[in-house]
């Protein structure tokens, strides 16, 4: 088999990251957007040892799971890999890979959307200037070229709007000192515009024109970002209009979120996580509940509406403010929480009494020591919310040496569209 030979193939298998499996005489070779059961003529674009890479030239029989795509950009942008399978489809496809990875624990059925279209609260558009124009979109994929669009699919309305505005508002001398346009959307309906670049002089009047425009925004900020990398924010901001931060909600809970925090992107999914976590802790109301890793406190705050108390323990110091800022303004008094270290929180309190311990950790899941500190507390149950489920499948595997035996792991649909995908599981400890 050599580069640039094709070949006729029918799709056997697909993986978990949107490639069509086929094969040609033994070899196997990864075929992106093909779906099980398609016939496709394919082009060779790279060859190893032992598989191979192709990329489909013509279609010539589709499978009755496949939609047309109704984004312009969708082939470039590559950030809805999944666009092309109907949602029905996806969930069946998630499900399958989701299950492989636990095979001997129960994977209850995935939960998805009535509308997987337009729900994404926060989008961050680069901003480049190319051929004396100023282009904004989303990143193609792996690459810093930008694939300019009108709209997202998958952000919602009000951001595209807000996009939209900016796109025709912007000049070459705005622009020339920006790096993003971070814009988020509250299911309060607040909205808020952050300029990431070197310098706000510009944006003034295009901030003026914002804030003229849209009456529900609350807030425009310049955040100061000269680094020469791919870290988005900077360290400092300046507050242009309103405030840094806005108010969001989540299961009757309002919180305060700054432009730096942690959200999901998903605010309708996110209610049905979560509840989903209250629902694997089976809470009585008598329990002593720990929200580690906890951010600005959004689990622990829906926890305490079912719990006798809840500390929450994280070493940001800034989240942690903003955390006890809104049990404050949610008058919640069973719930509070601490800015310290994971490690030395679960040796001072191994001897406490702890029913559930909640963890949400980053896609790279936990650390050996993470999981020492959980389990050196002693919790009955362990609720692990996760997005990644190939990381959690090994923390699993760990955390079962340690004593504590998973139940059951729920999917729910966070990113429609898209191959992510969050889980719940619960964990008791094995007597």
């Amino acid at each position: 088999m050599k580069k640039n030979e094709e070949y006729i193939v029918t799709c056997i298998d697909d993986t978990d990251l949107n490639s069509g499996v086929v094969k040609i005489d033994d070899m196997v070779v990864f075929v992106p957007n093909l779906l099980i059961g398609e016939k496709a003529k394919i082009k060779i674009v790279k060859v190893n040892k032992k598989y191979a890479f192709g990329i489909i030239i013509e279609l010539l029989k589709p499978s009755i799971n496949r939609q047309e795509l109704t984004c312009e950009v969708a082939k470039t942008c590559g950030g809805c890999q999944l666009q092309h399978m109907k949602y029905a489809y996806q969930l069946d496809y998630k499900y399958k890979h989701v299950k492989k990875l636990f095979e001997d624990i129960e994977v209850k059925p995935i939960l998805g959307m009535d509308n997987p279209w337009y729900y994404r609260n926060k989008a961050q558009f680069p901003v480049k200037i190319k051929d004396g124009k100023v282009q904004m979109g989303f990143y193609r994929q792996h690459s810093n070229d930008v694939v300019t669009c009108k709209e997202c699919k998958i952000q919602d309305h009000v951001i595209n709007e807000v996009f939209s505005f900016i796109q025709k508002k912007i000049t070459l001398k705005m622009a020339q000192d920006l790096r993003h346009v971070f814009i988020r959307h509250s299911s309060t309906d607040e909205i808020q515009v952050v300029f990431i670049g070197k310098n706000e002089k510009n944006i003034i009047s295009l901030s003026d024109q914002l804030k003229n425009t849209f009456a529900n925004i609350t807030s425009i900020v310049f955040n100061y970002n000269t680094r020469n990398d791919n870290v988005i924010l900077g360290d400092t901001y300046k507050v242009l209009y309103g405030n840094d931060s806005i108010i969001e909600e989540c299961l009757g809970n309002k919180v305060k979120l700054h432009f730096k925090a942690f959200f999901q992107v998903n605010p309708k999914q996110m209610e049905v996580l979560y509840s989903q976590a209250i629902k694997a802790a089976n809470l009585s109301g008598n329990e002593t509940c720990i929200d580690m890793y906890a951010g600005t406190g959004t689990i622990g705050m829906a926890v305490s509406q079912h719990a006798k108390s809840v500390i929450g323990v994280e070493i940001v110091k800034e989240a942690v403010d903003n955390a006890n800022d809104n049990t404050k303004m949610n008058h919640l008094d069973n719930c509070h929480y601490i800015c310290q270290d994971a490690t030395d929180f679960a040796h001072d309190h191994k001897d406490d009494k702890i029913d559930v311990i909640f963890i949400d950790p980053p896609r790279k899941g936990m650390t050996e020591n993470g999981i020492e500190d959980t389990v050196t507390m002693q919790p009955n149950k362990i609720v692990y919310v996760s997005c990644n489920p190939k990381t959690l499948s090994r923390d699993l595997k760990v955390f079962k040496e340690y004593g504590y035996q998973c139940e059951y792991v729920q999917p729910v649909d966070m990113f429609c569209q898209t191959i992510g995908l969050e889980c719940v599981a619960k964990l008791t400890k094995i007597v």
